[in-house]
């Protein structure tokens, strides 16, 4: 495996082997990633519906990560893997260019102002997963938060490997996507912002 320095929140570096997607589940299927799997309504019901994908998730929240886990226990197939651990440091040491999708499904939106530097979507968190991406793989990102939704366009401008794949940045329904119990509630209440991001080949 190719070496290299690990990306650290905390600062300092250390050296890891690059992961393949074969190392999570000894094939070479496709490799889809959801960030904050929530109960793991979204990432069962995608792993049920193609059977013939992969589909690793991250949750750190132990409460939700363990019912995500006794959902995905009950599917008859095992192509799908959960981590309760922080996404970021996985990301980071998965090799260059081998996820076909990611998934970012109503991250947190740490609404008071002061908080807000929290928030996961921002441009280099973006370009981590972009760097990840097979060309032509897309990025799935949707908030109920139009200011959310507002910040992620800005912090998508910097990157130029991206391009959407509607006529605008974002929409207001959810294309082609799972209607799990969360999006129900957020659309109800406040609507919702889908972007689907694409990777240059």
């Amino acid at each position: 495996m190719e070496r290299f320095q690990k990306y650290s929140h905390g600062g300092g570096f250390e050296d890891y082997e690059r992961l393949k997607p074969s190392d999570f589940f000894g094939n070479d299927a496709p490799f889809n990633v959801e960030i904050g799997i929530g109960n793991g309504e979204f990432i069962a019901g995608y792993a049920e519906k193609n059977p013939d994908q992969n589909y690793l998730g991250f949750e750190v929240m132990k409460r939700i990560f363990n019912r995500a886990v006794k959902r995905a226990g009950k599917l008859e197939q095992s192509n799908v893997r959960l981590i309760h651990f922080d996404a970021t440091f996985f990301v980071t040491i998965l090799e260059d260019e081998c996820v076909d999708n990611f998934y970012v499904n109503f991250p947190d939106p740490w609404p008071k102002k002061r908080h807000k530097k929290r928030r996961l979507l921002k441009t280099e968190f973006i370009e981590l997963l972009t760097s990840k991406l097979k060309p032509g793989g897309s990025l799935y990102m949707a908030t109920d938060q139009a200011d959310y939704a507002q910040e992620i366009m800005e912090n998508l401008k910097p990157l130029d490997s991206l391009e959407t794949a509607f006529d605008t940045v974002c929409v207001n329904e959810l294309v082609d996507y799972l209607p799990t119990k969360y999006y129900r509630k957020f659309a109800d209440e406040n609507g919702v912002f889908f972007f689907r991001m694409v990777k240059k080949g």
